[in-house]
């Protein structure tokens, strides 16, 4: 089997759960990852202790930019790379996660003949998903609604989102710092938020006095080392309550633990909520397709399942206000546990292997 996914943890991560979960029921599969040259699929799906084989693919911008030509031109370009790689290696299914990554090689599956299916997280599929749509075998949706998106020759099934196995599992135990009996998690996507990491800074400050929470913040890789330069200004390196991450790898654990979770209003962050029953402050990214994030967000709040904050309100200090008197009260933070449950697709790994499973028989 190959497994193609890259660019952020949002297609990451559920490519990995696919893989985990085929390899778990199949011992004996053989599981290619392919991905771009520069993502960050090279570092995880390596510590997932797959292999991994890269294209020379680049994201198309929003904007009028001249970088789109060269993006187009490398997509057009790897997926003969890719048909190379797949006639090599020989696999019996071709799986993608949406992004700009998985093109080129769910392309060239398609080309051949070989079955091939891809995973849409998003209420509203990205461009990848939908060029894909009416060619590849199968598309497995999250949300009903992004059929009305797609073309109507796709071959949808709605499964949900496929979750690393920890989420199932109750991600094992974490032990918090000693005096620390309440836990924040915090963080803005793989790649950073830099609007988010302003006000978490705000809010530890806050929590400098409270030594009894334990708060844990991924700042993502590309705004690690300007959050640690502002973190250490604030003389909260002291603070042995406060940990700052560039990314967190055993969120399952983590997210177990936590009380609450502030984080953006991706797909995958709120099936990883859901799964785990977490009290949630959902910040939604302003600069998404669709404005997807704020849609998502306003599902679970309407719903009493999670507190929503817009993002031009973190100036306000309403991200501070929301999750202290969350803390104060568990009453409110069970309330949201219970409702955010409903939410979880708990079959969706089994649903995805048994139609893999259906899609090479055929």
């Amino acid at each position: 089997m190959i497994v193609t996914c890259g660019g952020t943890g949002g297609h990451i991560t559920p490519a990995l759960a696919i893989a985990d979960t085929v390899k778990m029921n199949d011992p004996h599969a053989e599981i290619l990852f392919v991905g771009s040259e520069r993502g960050m699929e090279n570092t995880l799906v390596r510590e997932g202790g797959y292999e991994m084989q890269t294209l020379r693919v680049e994201g198309i911008s929003r904007s009028l930019s001249p970088k789109n030509f060269r993006a187009l031109y490398f997509a057009v370009s790897a997926v003969g790379e890719a048909k190379r790689l797949i006639r090599a290696f020989l696999p019996d299914i071709v799986i993608g996660t949406g992004g700009y990554a998985c093109y080129p090689t769910l392309r060239a599956a398609a080309m051949l003949k070989v079955p091939c299916a891809v995973h849409e997280s998003n209420a509203v599929p990205g461009l990848a998903v939908k060029r894909l749509a009416a060619k590849v075998d199968r598309v497995w949706l999250n949300f009903d609604a992004a059929k009305k998106e797609l073309p109507r020759a796709a071959k949808t099934l709605t499964v949900g989102n496929p979750l690393p196995i920890g989420y199932r599992q109750g991600g094992g135990a974490l032990r918090l710092p000693e005096g620390c009996n309440r836990m924040v998690l915090s963080f803005g996507g793989s790649l950073g938020a830099r609007e988010l990491n302003r006000a978490v800074l705000d809010l530890m400050e806050r929590e400098r006095a409270l030594a009894n929470v334990y708060h844990c913040h991924a700042t993502g890789k590309r705004e690690y080392d300007r959050f640690c330069v502002e973190f250490k200004a604030r003389g909260l390196t002291e603070c042995r309550n406060l940990e700052v991450l560039p990314f967190i790898n055993d969120m399952p654990r983590r997210m177990a633990a936590a009380d609450v979770v502030i984080c953006r209003a991706g797909a995958m962050s709120i099936s990883e909520i859901a799964a785990a029953k977490c009290a949630a402050v959902l910040i939604p990214s302003p600069n998404v397709t669709g404005d997807h994030q704020y849609k998502n967000a306003k599902v679970l709040a309407d719903a009493g399942a999670a507190c929503l904050v817009s993002e031009d309100r973190l100036k306000d200090g309403e991200l501070c206000e929301t999750v202290l008197s969350l803390l104060d009260s568990k009453e409110k933070r069970r309330a949201l546990s219970s409702a955010v449950s409903a939410f979880a697709h708990p079959h969706a790994n089994r649903l995805i292997y048994e139609d893999i499973k259906k899609l090479i028989k055929q």
